[in-house]
């Protein structure tokens, strides 16, 4: 799959204007602070994480579109995945007046993945750029910027369940039914059998001709 690092400005304002329609629609229905800026990220996290299995399931969308998409928009939303993570990470802190030692100190290993994740985006942020790719090299960069990824997609869902059943159990002794926790949910779900799909879809190429997708 071609890697596209141009980072385009209508690409920028693009997911700048969706992501912040999101956090006003959660706004909209009560959810508040600290929610909306750890909802975001996700959602952005999860578009990011559909794209790839869904080329390799259906060629035909690169097809029917100029200029690679959608493969073209992962860059920017990857660059506002680390920009929403870093507010709500500051959103954090400030909920519990700033004390970052204390908080780092006492987080649970859950919520040390997710910082874990956040410092990895801001890694990748920054290398998602042309200068990083041609410093790199094709496959190096590529490499780089997948494993890491998927590494914070791992993270993240992991911290996701936390939130949604592992904490409630432990407090109210019964999952969460907030609806918003049970999209987290089904969006792993959802990342998960997509990936599955498409390696299915890889691996029955590869038996019908004999050769993997060019890109691949």
């Amino acid at each position: 799959m071609t890697s596209d690092t141009n980072n385009e400005l209508t690409h920028h304002l693009g997911v700048a204007i969706g992501s912040i329609v999101v956090a006003v629609l959660l706004w909209g229905i009560g959810y508040r602070g600290q929610r909306v800026v750890a909802a975001v990220p996700f959602f952005i996290l999860f578009v990011v994480m559909v794209i790839g299995p869904l080329v390799r399931i259906r060629p035909s969308i690169r097809r029917r579109f100029s200029g690679n998409f959608p493969v073209n928009w992962r860059s920017e939303l990857g660059i506002w995945f680390a920009i929403w993570s870093v507010v709500h990470v500051l959103f954090v802190f400030w909920a519990r007046d700033w004390d970052v030692v204390g908080y780092l100190v006492d987080m649970s290993p859950w919520a040390f993945g997710a910082m874990v994740a956040v410092i990895i985006a801001i890694v990748l942020a920054f290398t998602s750029n042309n200068r990083a790719y041609d410093s790199l090299g094709p496959k190096a960069w590529k490499w780089h910027q997948s494993h890491g990824t998927y590494v914070i997609f791992w993270l993240v869902a992991v911290h996701g369940y936390d939130r949604a059943y592992l904490r409630p159990y432990e407090e109210m002794g019964f999952p969460s039914d907030d609806p918003l926790h049970l999209i987290y949910l089904a969006m792993i779900v959802i990342v998960v059998a997509l990936h599955v799909v498409a390696f299915i879809a890889v691996v029955s190429e590869y038996r019908k001709t004999g050769e993997y997708p060019p890109d691949l």
